[in-house]
């Protein structure tokens, strides 16, 4: 519950009522008869005068106590039911009241991730051209991971004979080459920084703004966390299973089907329902989310000819992964 405590459903009242009921009638019944025919002068003679006559009499005497029980079982049987009845309406309005208040009180600092998010992102453009003169005064400090010299993504050459194509906005046209990101920060960029404070998360995730088709995912990504998390689904409550490299791969090369279904290891029921749900009622989550599928799919093409089998399965559990999983398998991108 929200207040921390655990709330018990009281046991019903009167319980086993109706056994001692039907107890203190057979009893009084049993006793009734054999007062009738040992009091009575001759019921027992007529009683036992003929084998049929004998029958009789005992059916007379126990065929109420049937009823009577029958009776108790069958009135005891319907209170335990609207018991366990009550008992699972008060736990479904406690789930309901939990899952109302969850994004409110559990989950703040989530949300206070993805707007710091949002406002980063909006102010990327501008910090572009003041970075790379930083760069020229200053080595970028280096992160603490390995193959820090591995370019996660393919660098695409300019083509100067054509001159019909601009300039790209994110180019440095003078000073020092730009370093590519590489396959490390990559990573941790999908990730997103863990919280306000992750210093490095934020400068990583800079660097990837510089990569403009990267940079055009992480917005998609950030769009569709966005929006899941209007419904509580947030990427660090799933736990998939983990796709094997070779299963990535496989996509990657435009495999679909059956060897590409364990990319699609959401099993939280609630998740899936709600983002089937919102994808079908809800054209602008549809759009968003189709957009960051087409995304995702395009830079994965890139990134896993350079990527080892260890570094697929680290890229595999970030959340923008863990998004591009839980919609694509309602969206049935891996059929």
């Amino acid at each position: 519950m929200t207040d921390g405590t655990e709330h018990t459903p009281a046991k019903p009242v009167n319980s086993g009522a109706e056994t001692r009921i039907a107890l203190a009638i057979t009893i009084f019944w049993l006793l009734a008869c054999t007062i009738y025919i040992f009091g009575v002068p001759g019921a027992l003679a007529e009683a036992s005068s003929s084998l049929l006559t004998l029958m009789i009499t005992f059916m007379a005497m126990f065929f109420p106590v049937i009823v009577i029980w029958t009776v108790a079982y069958v009135s005891n049987s319907v209170r335990i039911m609207q018991a366990e009845t009550n008992v699972l309406r008060t736990s479904m309005d406690q789930i309901k009241t939990v899952l109302s208040e969850k994004p409110q009180q559990d989950d703040t600092a989530l949300k206070e991730q993805l707007a710091e998010i949002a406002a980063l992102t909006q102010q990327t453009d501008s910090r572009l051209n003041e970075l790379a003169q930083l760069q020229t005064a200053a080595p970028m400090a280096e992160p603490t991971t390995v193959r820090s010299d591995a370019a996660a993504l393919v660098e695409k050459a300019p083509e100067p004979d054509d001159l019909s194509q601009t300039t790209l906005p994110l180019q440095t046209p003078t000073g020092p080459e730009r370093m590519p990101i590489t396959v490390p920060e990559f990573i941790k960029a999908l990730n997103f920084p863990e919280n306000a404070e992750d210093k490095e998360g934020f400068r990583v995730l800079r660097r990837a703004f510089e990569e403009r088709e990267l940079g055009k995912l992480l917005q998609a990504s950030q769009d569709v966390l966005t929006l899941l998390s209007q419904d509580g689904i947030y990427m660090d409550d799933l736990n998939p299973d983990k796709p094997l490299p070779t299963v990535w791969r496989r996509f990657a090369s435009g495999q679909r089907g059956l060897t590409v279904s364990a990319l699609g290891g959401i099993r939280d029921r609630s998740a899936l329902t709600l983002a089937k749900t919102r994808l079908k009622n809800d054209p602008v989550f549809r759009d968003a989310a189709h957009h960051f599928l087409r995304k995702f799919d395009q830079i994965l093409i890139e990134f896993e000819p350079m990527a080892e089998d260890s570094e697929l399965l680290e890229m595999s559990m970030t959340r923008t992964a863990r998004a591009f999983m839980l919609l694509g398998r309602v969206a049935g991108s891996f059929d």
